[in-house]
């Protein structure tokens, strides 16, 4: 095996995280894009490949020419028709030179077949499952609960702010249910030390789980305000409202349906993307048993939730 990682989707915020912690490591990492960015490759130091997912054999003729032994996806996926990923994992299978791949999963919830049949963004992250259990490589899904980086003030992140949850630049919240659960956080730049770190390991689990903080919205919501000095707008949206598929719209909701679709329809599909998420917290389903990899490598401090929006606090 080789010491050679390939990121795909690594132009994207938590692909540069990864590709970032990757450089500083003893691995070599490339990134694996679909048009060419020497911009970012100078930035960042790690070769960009131009790829064509659609193309199975060049695609393993790749992986085998660059010796790559381990795949990681960080590849953005809404729905299962414009995903490219099982192709990816087809490739990385057929690969003589390729061994291990993490799926774009990076997700707050452990998602049920049921859950699948509700949320096309649960049956894009099933769909991997599927694909992974059909081949011969070693793999595993990191759950990291929710992104730091869409609420943070005090530090870098690549990837972008986005109202879930709490809107932090619009000064607003939406709180599915009564918001008594507990949410899980980890910011990506230490979700990329937490993978790093993983690769080490002989032998992986199916999944592993990683939280820097855990807190209820209200919380988060009362640490914004202090770090703002504002109060902040605050609608709670009931368990019944959401299964009906509607969400408190936040000014940073708008961004998002062009990420969605360039359509009209955009609207439309965030929304029941995320009033389904939203049940689901409301629920309390966001509940980890693990194994959790804060407790397997105790030697990487993880930016906490006030370390994100009033002092980095890592040690």
């Amino acid at each position: 095996m080789s010491n050679i990682v390939a990121i795909a989707g690594g132009t994207g915020g938590l692909g540069r995280a990864l590709a970032e912690a990757f450089k500083a490591s003893k691995y070599t990492p490339y990134i694996l894009a679909r048009k060419a960015n020497p911009e970012l490759e100078k930035e960042i130091g790690v070769p960009v490949i131009p790829v064509d997912y659609s193309n199975q054999e060049s695609l393993v003729r790749l992986l085998e020419d660059r010796n790559i032994d381990t795949v990681i996806s960080a590849i953005s996926n809404y729905d299962n028709s414009h995903s490219v990923e099982p192709d990816l994992i087809k490739a990385a299978d057929q690969s003589k030179a390729t061994h291990r791949f993490i799926p774009s999963i990076w997700s707050g919830f452990d998602y049920t077949t049921e859950q699948g049949k509700e949320n096309p963004l649960a049956a894009s992250r099933l769909v991997l499952f599927d694909a992974l259990r059909d081949t011969n490589l070693q793999w595993t899904a990191i759950f990291p609960g929710i992104f730091l980086d869409f609420y943070a003030l005090t530090v870098r992140a690549y990837v972008k702010k986005s109202a879930l949850g709490i809107d932090i630049d619009g000064n607003a919240a939406a709180v599915p249910g009564d918001g008594k659960y507990p949410i899980y956080f980890t910011h990506t730049l230490d979700l990329a030390k937490y993978t790093v770190a993983l690769m080490g390991l002989e032998k992986w689990e199916e999944k592993y789980y990683v939280y820097a903080d855990k807190k209820t919205w209200p919380e988060v919501i009362g640490i914004a305000e202090e770090a703002k000095g504002v109060k902040f707008t605050v609608a709670y949206d009931s368990i019944e409202k959401l299964k009906r598929g509607e969400v408190t719209e936040l000014p940073g909701h708008r961004d998002v349906y062009k990420m969605v679709s360039s359509g009209p329809e955009g609207k439309a599909i965030f929304q029941q993307i995320m009033s389904g998420v939203s049940v689901y917290m409301a629920e309390g389903h966001m509940v980890y048993e693990g194994p959790f990899l804060n407790e397997m490598f105790p030697d990487i401090k993880p930016l906490t939730v006030e370390g994100a929006l009033l002092k980095d606090d890592r040690a």
